[in-house]
């Protein structure tokens, strides 16, 4: 008993899963690590579950419903209205339940239900609507403004691995903050040869059209219809179906946009055009990292050296620049480390992040439009990007505490 109620307080579970054997259940236990990973849920048995509500509820509870045996419907009630009344956001897990008894539950005060066998991705969806709904129950509205944090992904060489690089980085980051449930939202604002939309295997609607040509109405009703969503996990804005000019949005449109993402989303990665626009000051301007991705070629190094001369005789914050080296050369490459060390001494920067070469399964992953993490979890490209968003992620927690 004392193990279960410290595990809701000290374990930070987001889910209590209450049943008497988890087992019967197909897929329930491997869905459950996908979204809930490290320790985001626990299973708890219904006596347990009935020790537990007076010290810690959980957020959530998962109630198996099987049974219309009147003493087995008579627990589960009472394990509804127990779980409901202490606070716990209540999911019926239903199987074999007359409509007669469903009914009796739901008024006892269940918020929710899942048939069996489970539909693919409804345990996500349920843990959306209950989060949406502490949302909705929170602050007042203006209160809500979530003021996120934009990083931009900026390639000065087509090839460089820019547009990977920031699709990656969205859904590590995505990923690393499901416990503290972090919305992210990753923009495509390439509108003539953006990929994104390719890498994730996502459709490009015509809502994106139209949020570009009528940016001056946009408001985060709007926002949210032109974003698409990869595996309920990461928004997406994709570039839109045709190629359009640079200038369809002005500064002040991209500055509305930004305004809007923040506003609506804890963390805001920036996929950019190669070409410097119009509004690319705006996007600087308002981000809290500007990554600059290049290789060790002779050509990455000559546009890095106008990049940094523009920004320069703009005076622009180049301190928001942080360089990232690509296909760095391993360890044991003495002869290419010294090339890398004397090309960053030739252009007075410093790499933050060196990303060592996937190989070919990156490209791979991109054509099937997966991130690597869920097409080569293994991969040591993908190691450094978890490390990356990681890293970021604990800045950001300490700069949110430092202001708070």
């Amino acid at each position: 008993m004392i193990l279960r109620r410290t595990a809701f307080a000290s374990t930070g579970a987001e889910l209590a899963v209450v049943s008497d054997d988890i087992r019967v259940f197909d897929g329930l236990k491997a869905e459950l690590d996908q979204e809930l990973p490290n320790g985001g849920w626990v299973d708890v048995r219904p006596p347990d579950l009935f020790a537990a509500l007076p010290a810690a509820a959980p957020p959530a509870a998962l109630i198996a419903a099987s049974s219309d045996a009147p003493d087995k419907l008579e627990q589960t009630e009472q394990l509804v209205r127990g779980a409901r009344q202490a606070g716990s956001y209540v999911i019926l897990l239903v199987q074999d339940l007359s409509p007669a008894a469903m009914h009796r539950l739901m008024r006892a005060g269940a918020d929710d239900f899942l048939p069996v066998p489970i539909p693919d991705g409804s345990i996500a969806d349920a843990l959306d609507r209950m989060r949406q709904r502490d949302d909705d129950r929170g602050a007042p509205a203006q209160a809500r403004s979530r003021d996120g944090a934009i990083l931009a992904v900026y390639g000065v060489s087509g090839g460089v691995g820019a547009t990977s690089f920031a699709v990656n980085l969205a859904w590590e980051i995505a990923q690393e903050s499901r416990k503290s449930n972090l919305r992210v939202l990753l923009l495509d604002l390439d509108f003539q040869y953006g990929s994104v939309s390719t890498y994730l295997d996502l459709t490009r609607g015509d809502a994106v059209y139209e949020l570009l040509t009528s940016v001056e109405r946009l408001d985060a009703a709007g926002l949210r219809v032109a974003l698409a969503s990869y595996k309920r996990r990461l928004d997406v804005l994709t570039a839109p179906a045709d190629a359009l000019p640079f200038d369809i949005v002005d500064p002040d449109g991209m500055s509305r946009i930004l305004d809007l993402a923040r506003a609506t989303h804890d963390v805001v990665v920036i996929d950019m055009p190669r070409a410097l626009t119009q509004w690319t000051e705006t996007v600087l301007q308002q981000c809290q990292t500007w990554y600059a991705l290049m290789e060790m070629d002779l050509r990455s190094a000559q546009n890095m050296l106008r990049f940094l001369r523009t920004l320069k005789a703009e005076d622009l914050p180049l301190e928001k620049v942080e360089f990232v080296l690509n296909r760095a050369p391993g360890f044991s490459d003495f002869a290419a480390r010294g090339r890398v060390k004397k090309m960053a001494e030739s252009l007075g920067i410093e790499y933050a992040v060196s990303l060592p070469d996937g190989g070919k399964v990156v490209a791979q992953a991109c054509d099937h439009g997966a991130p690597l993490a869920e097409y080569a979890g293994s991969n040591p490209l993908r190691k450094e990007l978890r490390k990356a968003a990681k890293g970021f992620l604990d800045q950001l927690e300490k700069a949110r505490a430092a202001s708070a």
